[in-house]
């Protein structure tokens, strides 16, 4: 066993340096570990027990002072236990402390619900307000590709422009680097032709080029969704522009939108009106079982429409079933409400 370097922090430092993901993963991973660094950085990693670790989690709590949600922590959990894997390959650890510290399970009788457990979709009047409200076409056309074509975020901000032909969608890297087709809808096809026009070429692809008519040639190659600088969006800035997109939005239970909602509507909308292995195929889902989730969401949505017409159906009759006439208190309320 080593014994150099043992220090919480350091090790913290030598694991994000050594982290092969992409930018938006490693920020994730870094703001985590600040945290546990907060409470642990001057500590020798061979001195920290399961119970210091287990109450560092449920003392974890929001900018606010409220207890982080079930999904958050087991988020940090799962950071903090790479974090430790990491150093049983270094030699750095013999085993992982953390293995005895059991996940937080929700409480169901305090409202609690695991983030997988939670589909939310959105209404129609919801992703038109989303819509209207994106400043540029390079979002509008982001957010329909989302909703209409069930991508990924990550995945369509992987995509190339010579991904797209023809109203297919190649995705060469979907989750787990499994390799994909999907569909451009009419709207998006048009919204994609639009975006085109004004899309800033990727200036890495432009660089190549020796000539104007290179140059030219080129403008439609490289990153699909360009920043301003011709550079390829990245996730924190897509999710940034999603938000402002979606102020003032909120779901019924008073959280916040995310943009990942876009994709559970895709799939929710579809869900019973096309054959379910069609769907997991366009979703990209390894497991049908991920897929089925959705049918679950629809058959609420099915329930709820199905509550409201009864609802406003009964409006009309009496309690024996029969039509009923409307009153002038009816003819009054009526004209007030135009």
């Amino acid at each position: 066993m080593k014994e150099e370097n043992q220090k919480v922090k350091d090790l913290i430092e030598k694991y994000i340096s050594d982290l092969e993901k992409d930018n938006d993963t490693i920020k994730a991973y870094r703001l985590d570990l600040e945290k546990f660094t907060e409470v642990f950085g001057e500590r020798n990693v061979l001195e920290l027990s399961s119970q210091e670790i287990k109450d560092y989690l449920e003392s974890l709590t929001t900018r606010s002072g409220k207890r982080v949600s079930v999904s958050t922590q087991n988020r940090h959990y799962a950071t903090i236990s790479c974090f430790f894997n990491f150093l049983i390959r270094e030699s750095k650890l013999i085993e992982n402390p953390i293995k005895n510290v059991i996940r937080r399970k929700p409480n169901k009788d305090a409202g609690e619900a695991n983030s997988k457990d939670i589909i939310r979709y959105l209404e129609k009047e919801t992703i038109q307000k989303i819509m209207s409200n994106a400043k540029t076409i390079r979002e509008e056309f982001l957010f329909d590709l989302l909703y209409n074509s069930g991508l990924r975020i990550s995945e369509a901000l992987a995509l190339n422009v010579q991904d797209i032909r023809n109203g297919v969608v190649q995705i060469r890297a979907g989750k787990g680097n499994r390799p994909r087709v999907t569909y451009l809808s009419k709207v998006t096809e048009k919204l994609f032709r639009k975006y085109l026009e004004k899309r800033v070429p990727d200036r890495a692809v432009l660089f190549k080029a020796k000539t104007i008519e290179e140059a030219q040639a080129l403008r439609n190659e490289g990153a699909l969704f360009t920043t301003n600088n011709g550079t390829r969006l990245g996730y924190h800035r897509a999710n940034q522009l999603f938000k402002q997109a979606a102020r003032s939005l909120k779901n019924a239970d008073d959280t916040p939108l995310t943009i990942h909602q876009l994709r559970h509507t895709f799939c929710t909308e579809r869900v019973g009106h096309i054959d379910i292995r069609v769907l997991q195929k366009l979703a990209g889902h390894s497991d049908i079982r991920t897929t089925l989730r959705y049918a679950k969401v629809a058959d609420k949505v099915a329930k709820e429409q199905f509550e409201k017409f009864d609802r406003e159906r009964s409006a009309g009759f009496d309690e024996r079933g029969d039509f009923k006439l409307p009153t002038q208190e009816d003819f009054e309320r009526a004209e007030s409400l135009v």
